[in-house]
């Protein structure tokens, strides 16, 4: 059976159970109104990427110390296959997860939406109208469910980046999109619709560090992190070039410093082979991903702590950067990267010189991590992220109860 033919097949699928789900809808509403007493709001979070699990593990610690409040964690299979660590981590923490979901379980899926208040995804929008997050939350606003979607980047298609594949025509199934920053600052392309029903909470992920001392590195080179996602579509040949040009560059010239890269893993996975010989050449360059075994776990976490400074190309390191305090630079090569000012960003080997060379003193040092607080000021809404999105839900149920019993 064909992919196009499986995808038409789960559609219609989705559809039936999504007029299912509107008489079912009737039903549990008249069964609601006979209840004496409410029960807690029952919430349902879903992971569908290893990440969600640091954005919603907030909401779950929360929600454990409220008696008003039922929160669970589905997982998509997916996800749960590809990564077995995302189960098991979720039960460290005591999270209830409820189901493994896969497009063949829908109907169990509508039937326990039927006794939920509240679904929240991170990863819906009509980029992925066939991937289950986006199923799932058109099913549940069938059945009578608020929705939610939560950004779950610094630059979140449809919120925060658009290009010429995914331009501002992207919309969003949940009937809440909760941002990271401030509404108002919304880049103007942002459809009508996705701000009007868009509300700032903040970024409720946990801090991948509690802070940057790179002084326990004090008797050898201090650590510069280089962080890519240079698997995305957004580079083009000449941006990847130049990247690995000034990289190589830069390490072979500045050897007082000691460069590690860090590499998305899907960046890892989509290397062709010139570009991993290359890297394998770099001197100075200690690539992660192939050092094999070493003393120190090159984790992102490691390195944002004891880094000197950060060097990455667009994303939400950035922001992790920024929030651990240490000196960020993001390597810009012409693209517009209006939103991430006053970082300091690279166009040209003198510039990546330049940032270097303020690490050399504490008064650039320290001017780099003021810039790093005034980014955070502009892009941030200040607050608890996760009290905010469950007081959101709370306020919300409760306005639509009391306007059902008018």
């Amino acid at each position: 059976m064909s992919a196009k033919y499986k995808s038409f097949l789960a559609r219609l699928y989705a559809g039936i159970l999504r007029i299912v789900a509107t008489f079912y809808r009737l039903a549990f509403k008249n069964i609601d109104k006979a209840l004496r007493e409410p029960p807690p709001l029952r919430i349902v979070l879903l992971v569908s990427k290893p990440q969600d699990i640091e954005l919603l593990i907030g909401l779950h610690e929360i929600a454990r110390s409220r008696k008003d409040l039922s929160l669970c964690f589905w997982v998509v299979k997916n996800c749960a296959r590809r990564y077995p660590m995302v189960i098991s981590q979720l039960k460290e923490e005591k999270a209830i997860v409820e189901q493994v979901i896969s497009f063949s379980g829908l109907g169990k899926v509508l039937r326990e939406l039927m006794r939920t208040n509240a679904f929240l995804s991170t990863v819906e929008s009509t980029t992925a109208r066939h991937k289950l997050p986006y199923v799932i939350t058109k099913l549940a606003n069938a059945a009578g469910v608020s929705t939610y979607t939560l950004q779950h980047g610094f630059e979140n298609v449809g919120l925060s980046y658009c290009d010429e594949v995914h331009g501002p025509d992207i919309k969003f199934a949940a009937k809440t999109v909760l941002t990271w920053g401030p509404v108002e600052k919304l880049p103007a392309w942002v459809r009508k619709d996705t701000r009007d029903k868009a509300i700032a909470v903040g970024c409720p992920k946990k801090l991948v560090t509690l802070g940057n001392d790179p002084s326990v590195t004090k008797g050898s080179r201090p650590i510069i992190g280089v962080f890519d996602n240079l698997h995305w579509h957004r580079y083009d040949k000449k941006y990847l070039a130049n990247f690995l040009r000034d990289l190589g560059t830069i390490a072979e010239k500045r050897k007082e410093f000691r460069f590690v890269l860090k590499s998305h893993p899907e960046s890892v996975r989509n290397r062709s082979r010139e570009q991993l010989a290359r890297l394998s050449r770099m001197e100075n360059v200690d690539v992660a991903d192939l050092l094999g075994e070493e003393k120190e776990l090159l984790t992102t976490p490691w390195l944002l702590s004891h880094a000197l400074g950060v060097i990455t190309t667009p994303s939400t390191i950035a922001l992790d950067g920024a929030l651990a305090k240490v000196p960020i630079a993001v390597t810009r090569y012409g693209l517009d990267l209006t939103y991430y000012s006053p970082l300091c960003l690279l166009d040209k080997l003198e510039s990546w010189e330049g940032f270097l060379d303020c690490l050399t003193k504490p008064s650039g040092i320290h001017k780099l991590t003021m810039n790093g607080e005034q980014f955070l000021n502009q892009v941030l809404v200040s607050g608890d992220p996760s009290a905010k999105i469950l007081n959101v839900m709370v306020g919300q149920q409760s306005n639509r109860d009391s306007t059902s019993q008018t």
